[in-house]
């Protein structure tokens, strides 16, 4: 465990250790929120950019294709044989499935893709919801991180780390903080609306949340300068909590961005060129401006001293400059001609340096002829670094999931669990037990196809399963909207017998061999009672069989219960009602049999040879 004093001498360092960093994340935060101001020194002011963001463009577009596959999660089975440890390792999978489910970490991918493309770095801290019973990752900004500088590409998790961020006064007090607020700031008159600096280390022995001194406006919001923290500026601070950790190891993960040398943005060598193409553009509506409503002069005769009566007006205004002694003149001002060639070649070296291809805008660029050609421009831009994050994303998800076993063994070791997993539009229940079910935390996670989008993804699957050079179950299993492949085999078979048992259907009735009344029912079941149409064809023949049957029954009751003179009587007036007479007693109606018949061969199983 580490001093307070020692945690705030060493949230000092590394604030002054990623000041370079820093001041690039906020420049980049500035220009992605829109928020960039760009100066003018000829008329002393701050225009906003009136230029294509192709920062923020260029990060939604590569978080959305990093983000829009869920990587798979494989635990192994000790031996393959075992059909007790198969069964075990597919339960961790899908548990570990679960809990990213149920945690929305799909979601938090987004955020943390954009913060790894802009930023550099996507830090996550591992806690244990004791609520749900589950670990959750919870998402930090990288301007309130300060991890060990120790990390190297490879790895994720820092020997500590150091997050800090700021609550106003009024929420440290409705927090049951009050008491610590006075304390550490000296003073009862303390204003509500004040923010505070909170600092949060987690190393391996736990997490520690300490309360300073140091307050600032908004303006100031993620830091302080560290050369102040002297004699009477220096900074205090007073623990708030001391969470113990049940690890051995810190449960905070760092990924960054892999780069020659320390963290560093996807957009960071754009900066310059943005705002010198902003500037030349805000200059060129100043011109074109000033051309619309043109500058006046005061020229004075010979002679004579020219002065404004009333004036000068600025032409916007459309108020009249009244003069003596002299004469009012325009200045028509315009643009140079290599104005607009500039801020066209800066925008294609913006997108050029940043990887930001003119189709994220819905452009096309006009030497690209064909799409197959469009579509390997594209790729060369863009499939590299997405299959680089996704790459390190799935690294860092697999520390992470350690983490979060360790966590779920520790807390909830023994206890039987409960979690949901979505297989498509349902949820199964796995019941599990920690300790038994992660006998240990070895497992991948991998992306289907790193590089890879959704829609190529898809498509990439179909061509090689078209091509004979991957299995559909294969394929199905590399494919992130199919949840359980073994379910949706089962569901491509049921539809095909299903297709085969609407053929045989139409193919009765189509020969006449089918009674309408039973096609009237069958259709009735599937539409008024939701019902399948197997099961619909099922109970429709069921009835006819029993109905039948009654029919049968009936008439040899009858028969039974008839004397020899009634038998004799009936007879006779058979034979004089001629040959329209129906017999007393029926068998099957051939419409029944064909149905029947139908159904028992789709029952019986196919011949290699045979279709269905």
């Amino acid at each position: 465990m580490r001093t307070i004093d020692e945690i705030l001498d060493l949230y000092r360092e590394r604030v002054k250790h990623y000041a370079p960093l820093q001041t690039k994340m906020r420049t980049i935060q500035s220009i992605y929120n829109g928020n960039a101001q760009v100066p003018l020194p000829d008329i002393d002011q701050a225009e906003m950019p009136s230029v294509p963001n192709l920062l923020a463009q260029g990060v939604d577009q590569m978080a959305g294709r990093i983000s829009s596959v869920v990587p798979n999660v494989t635990f192994s089975s000790k031996s393959a044989a075992s059909r007790t440890e198969v069964r075990r390792a597919q339960t961790a999978s899908r548990v570990l499935t679960g809990w990213w489910q149920e945690d929305r970490l799909q979601m938090k991918m987004k955020q943390r893709a954009r913060h790894m493309i802009a930023y550099g770095m996507s830090p996550v801290v591992l806690r244990w919801d004791s609520k749900h019973s589950r670990p959750t990752w919870h998402v930090r900004h990288p301007l309130e991180t300060f991890p060990s500088p120790d990390i190297i590409p490879g790895t994720t998790s820092p020997t500590d780390c150091i997050f800090s961020y700021r609550r106003t006064v009024g929420w440290l007090r409705s927090n049951g903080y009050g008491n610590q607020v006075f304390a550490v700031a000296g003073t009862t008159d303390v204003r509500q609306d004040a923010s505070m600096l909170l600092l949060e280390y987690v190393d391996d022995f736990g997490t520690q949340l300490i309360l300073t001194s140091y307050t600032a406006d908004d303006n100031d919001f993620y830091g302080y300068d560290p050369m102040t923290n002297s004699g009477s500026n220096k900074m205090k601070g007073i623990e708030l909590e001391h969470v113990m950790s049940p690890l051995i190891k810190t449960t905070v993960s760092v990924p960054m961005r892999i780069t020659l040398d320390g963290p560093a943005g996807q957009f960071d060598n754009m900066i310059g060129m943005y705002y010198q193409q902003a500037k030349l553009m805000a200059l060129e509506i100043i011109a074109v401006e000033k051309g619309i409503f043109p500058d006046t002069y005061l020229i004075s005769r010979p002679g004579e001293v020219g002065r404004f009566l009333d004036g000068p007006h600025d032409g916007r205004t459309g108020m009249v400059n009244i003069v003596a002694g002299g004469d009012i003149r325009e200045i028509q001002s315009q643009p140079g001609y290599l104005t607009n060639p500039t801020i066209d070649r800066l925008e294609r070296n913006q997108r050029v340096t940043a990887g930001v291809p003119a189709e994220f805008g819905g452009e096309s660029s006009s030497n690209i002829r064909t799409g197959r050609r469009g579509d390997a421009v594209l790729s060369a831009v863009i499939d590299y670094p997405v299959a680089e994050a996704q790459e390190t994303f799935a690294f860092a998800l697999q520390e992470e999931d350690q983490a979060a076993i360790s966590l779920a063994k520790a807390y909830d070791g023994d206890e039987t669990r409960t979690i949901y997993v979505g297989t498509g539009n349902s949820a199964k229940a796995i019941t599990y037990v920690a300790n038994k079910v992660f006998t240990n935390d070895e497992h991948v996670v991998s992306y289907p196809a790193t590089g890879s989008d959704l829609n190529s993804l898809i498509i990439g699957l179909g061509q090689r399963v078209g091509l004979g050079i991957m299995s559909k179950e294969t394929a199905a299993t590399l494919d992130p909207f199919v949840d359980n492949p073994e379910i949706e085999h089962d569901r491509i078979i049921a539809e095909g017998i299903e297709q085969a048992l609407v053929a045989g259907i139409q193919q009765q009735a189509a020969a006449g061999r089918m009674p309408p009344l039973v096609l009237a029912k069958v259709m009735k079941l599937v539409q008024d009672d939701r019902m399948e149409l197997a099961e619909a064809l099922e109970k429709v023949t069921q009835e006819a069989i029993e109905e039948q049957e009654q029919e049968q029954e009936a008439a040899m009751q009858e028969q039974q219960q008839m004397t020899p003179d009634m038998a004799m009587s009936g007879a006779a007036i058979s034979s004089m009602a001629g040959p329209q007479a129906m017999p007393a007693v029926q068998g099957p109606t051939q419409g029944q049999e064909n149905l029947t018949s139908l159904l028992s061969n789709l029952r019986r199983p196919q011949t290699a040879s045979g279709g269905v």
